[in-house]
């Protein structure tokens, strides 16, 4: 099965555990801000770090699994539980090959995790759903973007790629991800970015960046000023600028044509 095909038939068990992560970490969130116990979830995080500093890839898809049901279980919400089991067994198969074959470097997967443990245990609602949604968004949206799903070795490209996909509501610089992520030079990176994906590392976010913001467009009803930080511009004016020389059409427009089936 080509992998255009087999994204298009995973894709709707995908988003439905997006929206359940996003759920369950709000309301643990809430649950821990009104004093439930969190050092379960801060010692299964550490495991998960354990795991990943060991390099041991199913120590580590193992853990995974039992942060996120736990996430589940402390949220208490009445169905919550038993609704993300059957969403996780949806797409497990599809979980446990991705992290094996397109996330050379587990520490991008740790880095992912470390937001959404922070923000549920400080009994942030808001930033914890954003983080739980974020969470899933970012690995299956790298995984779209690529076009296909393919074994992408453990190099200074992959690694960085991998990192912009779970930041990209963050400050990406390359200067910073050469150093800190792909362990080479700026120049090198810089090169590989062009050579390989036919882009400068600017470009390259700003496409990601915009192409996210399209598919939230499309797919949720979120104020744009949400969606433009979501997806890493602090200045809705400098997004709907950049988003209209993408695509012909400001955010407020582009959504409309998507509710009048124009796009």
């Amino acid at each position: 099965m080509g992998s255009t095909n087999r994204w298009e038939m995973i894709k709707p068990a995908l988003e439905l555990r997006s929206h359940i992560e996003e759920l369950a970490a709000r309301e643990a969130a809430r649950r821990v801000g009104a004093g439930a116990d969190v050092k379960p979830l801060l010692g299964c995080f550490d495991q998960l770090r354990a795991a990943t500093e060991r390099g041991s890839r199913k120590r580590f898809v193992e853990t995974d699994r039992r942060l996120h049901e736990l996430i589940a279980r402390i949220a208490n919400v009445p169905g919550l539980l038993e609704a993300w089991r059957c969403a996780f067994a949806a797409v497990n198969a599809f979980r446990v090959d991705t992290i094996d074959r397109c996330w050379p470097d587990l520490s991008a997967l740790l880095d992912a995790h470390r937001g959404l443990v922070e923000t549920i245990s400080k009994g942030d609602e808001v930033g914890a759903a954003q983080a739980g949604a974020t969470h899933c968004d970012s690995v299956w949206y790298r995984l779209h973007y690529s076009n296909e799903i393919h074994d992408v070795g453990d190099d200074a490209l992959a690694r960085t790629m991998a990192y912009v996909a779970f930041h990209l509501n963050e400050r990406l610089r390359l200067t910073s991800l050469a150093r800190r992520v792909a362990g080479c030079s700026p120049g090198h990176l810089a090169r590989r970015f062009r050579d390989e994906q036919g882009l400068s590392f600017t470009d390259y976010v700003m496409e990601l960046r915009l192409q996210r913001a399209a598919e939230l467009l499309r797919e949720t009803a979120d104020p744009i000023r949400m969606i433009a930080a979501h997806v890493g511009y602090q200045d809705p004016s400098r997004f709907s600028a950049h988003f209209r020389r993408r695509f012909g059409r400001a955010p407020r427009n582009f959504r409309a044509g998507v509710a009048l089936g124009h796009s």
